[in-house]
């Protein structure tokens, strides 16, 4: 079974291995998974698990919302509240994420 709905996470996980030059081998073992069942999520034939999805956010230090293409900017909630207090900015302000909801334009 092919998950082809959004494939844009299976972009993001690929590429951000390869920005880091890590195996896939070595991020099966970090997500104490099976090389073949890394393989098969970077080929979108297995869905990403949940568990996996925020594993992979504290390897590369990423957003899950970037991995899953929400968004293009990579820095993590926790990064962006820290800039914006330090910067003294409204972390609400839409400027730093741009997020569209379904049925808004």
């Amino acid at each position: 079974m092919e998950f082809s709905k959004d494939k844009k996470y299976i972009e993001r996980i690929r590429g951000l291995r390869e920005d880091h030059d890590f195996t896939q081998q070595y991020v099966a073992r970090y997500l104490n998974t099976s090389q073949t069942m890394y393989a098969r999520y970077e080929r979108g034939a297995s869905a990403l698990p949940i568990h996996h999805l925020i594993y992979l956010t504290e390897l590369y230090n990423v957003s899950s919302d970037y991995i899953l293409g929400i968004t293009n900017n990579p820095v993590p909630y926790e990064e962006y509240f820290r800039e914006a207090a330090v910067t003294d900015q409204d972390p609400r302000s839409p400027g730093k994420y741009n997020i569209h909801w379904k049925g808004n334009s």
